[in-house]
């Protein structure tokens, strides 16, 4: 019972609040801390109940007041910023348009806190705070390395995700990210009824083409072809490399005979391919099955009748374009 009555005096002991410290704002103190506040890097400010200017530090005054003359109001001050090219960056132009948005939120909580962009490039936090008589302190500080840091990581996910889903050689969607994009369309051809049509392409030959010209040769071929046929593509046309010679095509918005008449079209003509300027010409051909999407098709089932029509251009002797219609019947010639 002794040790208990010591221990919850020891725990009683530590209940007790420690004093309140108070500031010892004599003169001498209240001239540091201002000294302090003008020469901070933060930009600070003081406005009243009437938001008239109260006080600025040098930062402040650099940011905003560079040349001004008066009346210091928050308005006024914004207008002059708009007129000389300095202050807060306002995107569309249009001072008050800004200042209408503005005053009825600037006491609207008694404190937030946002971020902002200036006219000569740098990025403040600003730290607003309501007083209890209505003015308004404002503490903003300069974060424009982070936001330089942040973009450049932005930057660089951007750039990483976009490496991880393009063909290196081609620079169209790799074979992931194209069956991502044809996952996609289904499931947008599903909910709103639209038509899709796929094709499967192969270059004919494509190994005699390495084999006779070398490897360089059959690279700038698949160059070629991805830039020939992306010149007569639709702008909402994708198309990926699959691996090797053999690409994909996702046609939205166009029934089977269209796609047919699109993939005819990327064949009328193919040119020619001179892997240098010191070396021959390579002409080559491409087959192409086509198909389009049913009800219930997923992935899987859209390209086994496409494929399978691919097969059956393959047998009719390459160079031309077969359709899949439906998986128990077999692919059909391109009617002229």
């Amino acid at each position: 019972m002794a040790w208990y009555g010591r221990q919850a005096g020891v725990f009683a002991d530590l209940q007790t609040p420690m004093s309140a410290f108070c500031p010892d704002l004599d003169d001498e103190t209240r001239r540091c801390l201002v000294e302090a506040l003008t020469k901070s890097g933060q930009a600070i400010s003081i406005y009243d109940a009437e938001d008239r200017l109260r006080y600025a530090n040098e930062t402040y005054r650099g940011i905003f007041l560079q040349g001004f003359e008066g009346p210091f109001t928050f308005t006024e001050i914004l207008r002059h910023g708009a007129r000389n090219g300095i202050g807060v960056r306002i995107d569309d132009g249009d001072v008050e348009a800004l200042i209408a948005r503005t005053l009825p939120r600037r006491r609207s909580v008694p404190r937030k806190s946002f971020e902002t962009d200036f006219r000569d490039g740098r990025w403040f936090w600003m730290d607003h705070t309501i007083l209890p008589n209505g003015w308004v302190l404002t503490v903003a500080a300069d974060i424009t390395a982070l936001k330089h840091n942040e973009k450049t990581l932005r930057q660089a996910h951007e750039e990483a995700l976009a490496a991880a889903r393009t063909d290196q050689l081609t620079g169209l969607p790799n074979r992931r990210h194209i069956l991502d994009l044809l996952d996609a369309a289904l499931a947008a051809d599903t909910a709103t009824r639209s038509s899709l049509c796929v094709a499967v392409i192969d270059i004919d030959k494509f190994k005699g083409i390495n084999d006779t010209h070398g490897h360089e040769a059959g690279d700038a071929v698949l160059q070629h072809f991805t830039r020939v046929c992306r010149e007569r593509l639709r702008v909402q046309d994708h198309l990926g490399r699959m691996g090797g010679e053999e690409f994909l095509l996702l046609l939205p918005e166009v029934r089977l005979n269209e796609a047919v008449r699109i993939v005819e079209r990327m064949r009328d003509g193919f040119p020619a391919v001179q892997p240098r300027s010191d070396s021959v010409a390579v002409s080559y051909a491409f087959s192409a099955g086509v198909t389009e999407a049913l009800p219930h098709d997923n992935r899987s089932s859209i390209l086994y009748r496409a494929d399978r029509a691919l097969y059956a251009a393959k047998a009719a002797g390459r160079n031309c374009t077969r359709i899949g219609f439906d998986p128990d019947v077999p692919p059909t010639p391109v009617s002229s």
